[in-house]
């Protein structure tokens, strides 16, 4: 099903003065922090060492035992993975710290008042954390309604079903969660009963249920954290990325492995392809019998070397003014080259719909048929990264040395660089400063 969104194209200096850059992973750092200190201040508060050797509990095996022992084990998981935790660690931490607090006040440890401290500390470190990020969604806001181009497009529905998909990940790792968290109280009162009442030597020196009861508190825990992101991001997706096409600036965009991935050149649109004159789609065919039902959206097909429109010969036949007036199109270009960058970084736009900041990076986009689309509905959303994370996994080619008929440059054309054409190949761009050598 595709949707008419809004059109909003930020400025360059707007658009990098937005905070986008996510605090989550130091958040979260600094929220696992407090839970260590929290575990470390209650050892040595209840003096823990001189006790390692002691019976887990005394006398009679209680209820209160059970949560005890299980929130010591849950507090001491969590100093060891908690870091690993990210932004889930910002919610987890209170309830970890809490979960610990209460049964060591009911059963009168000195370590009570720590427990509760950490918890409260870690709670108010939470509420910064919500609140920031509620800042960082309301500039987004504020920019998209400053942003307002007037215009209109209309999103195909892979960006849209893209779109939907991205929360799935989220709602299974919910769902997961909830599951094993009700398993493990099961599994733990379930096991409760038979060990009500006997000692720690009659046990054997050890509890089921309290192990249960760990796995049951974090998974809990784990199925809270959950619920607030995606939560949040629902929100945030309703509030600002709700039908908003974004046209953002390639300086500083969010990035990821689509975007280096969509690169079109050696391409000839569909529209160019089934004109007449042109053999690239008959080719295509007799290639790839049923390549054209498998294209993405808004795909062309390869340009044949042969087609009197699109080939090698038209190509290396153009004046210089005429190469230069044509170096938008992708079809002059090698498969392994870059397409040519404009030196105005205005000009530089890539299309992301549903942004609404680092909550949610948006789903890349392209023209296809007067609108945008994704290239497929499984298309992941755009993350922000820098320029050394969100490159290409593998060197480019490097641009052969051997062959070359000219190089024009197209500085006075707009682009950051040079054409090289060669007798038997495609051209290909190569960005300033260059030895223009032919």
């Amino acid at each position: 099903m595709a949707v008419t969104s809004a059109v909003v194209r930020p400025g360059v200096e707007a658009w990098q003065a937005l905070s986008r850059r996510t605090r989550g992973r130091r958040d979260g750092m600094f929220a696992w922090l407090i839970g260590v200190l929290t575990t470390a201040g209650a050892f040595i508060t209840d003096r823990g060492w001189e006790t390692l050797d002691d019976p887990g509990w005394s006398g009679a095996y209680r209820i209160i035992d059970m949560f005890g022992l299980a929130s010591i084990l849950l507090a001491l998981s969590f100093s060891v993975v908690g870091s690993l935790l990210r932004t889930h660690a910002l919610v987890a931490a209170p309830l970890v710290l809490l979960a610990a607090a209460v049964p060591h006040s009911m059963d009168g440890y000195r370590s009570g008042a720590v427990w509760w401290l950490g918890a409260a500390a870690a709670a108010l470190w939470a509420v910064i954390a919500a609140v920031r990020a509620w800042h960082r969604l309301c500039a987004v806001q504020r920019l998209a309604q400053a942003s307002s181009t007037g215009r209109t497009t209309t999103v195909g529905p892979n960006a849209v079903r893209a779109r939907k998909r991205a929360l799935w990940p989220g709602l299974l790792m919910l769902l997961l969660f909830l599951a094993t968290a009700c398993g493990g109280w099961a599994l733990a009162f379930g096991t409760l009963p038979a060990e009500l009442g006997r000692t720690y030597e009659e046990l054997g020196e050890e509890s089921s249920s309290n192990m249960f009861a760990a796995a049951a508190m974090a998974a809990s825990i784990m199925t809270v954290a959950a619920a607030v992101q995606q939560g949040w991001r629902l929100f945030a997706m309703g509030r600002v990325g709700r039908r908003l096409v974004w046209e953002i600036p390639a300086a500083g965009h969010p990035a990821q492995w689509w975007l280096y991935g969509n690169n079109d050149a050696g391409e000839v649109s569909m529209e160019a392809a089934e004109a007449p004159g042109c053999d690239c789609l008959a080719e295509f065919r007799l290639v790839v019998p049923d390549g054209e039902d498998e294209l993405a959206a808004g795909a062309g097909v390869p340009a044949s070397d042969y087609c009197l429109l699109h080939g090698i010969d038209r190509i290396n036949a153009m004046t210089t003014a005429e190469f230069t007036a044509l170096s938008g199109e992708t079809w002059l270009w090698d498969m392994a080259s870059d397409l040519p960058e404009p030196a105005d970084p205005e000009a530089i736009r890539f299309r992301l719909y549903g942004f609404c900041g680092h909550t949610f990076g948006g789903i890349p986009v392209r023209e296809d048929r007067g609108g945008v689309d994704a290239v497929f509905p499984g298309v992941p959303p755009a993350h922000e990264a820098s320029v050394a994370e969100a490159g290409p996994g593998w060197d480019k080619p490097r641009r052969p040395e051997a062959g070359v008929q000219d190089t024009i440059d197209l500085r006075p054309a707009g682009y950051a660089g040079f054409a090289f054409r060669y007798r038997h190949g495609r051209a290909w761009f190569e960005t300033a400063p260059s030895t223009a050598t032919g």
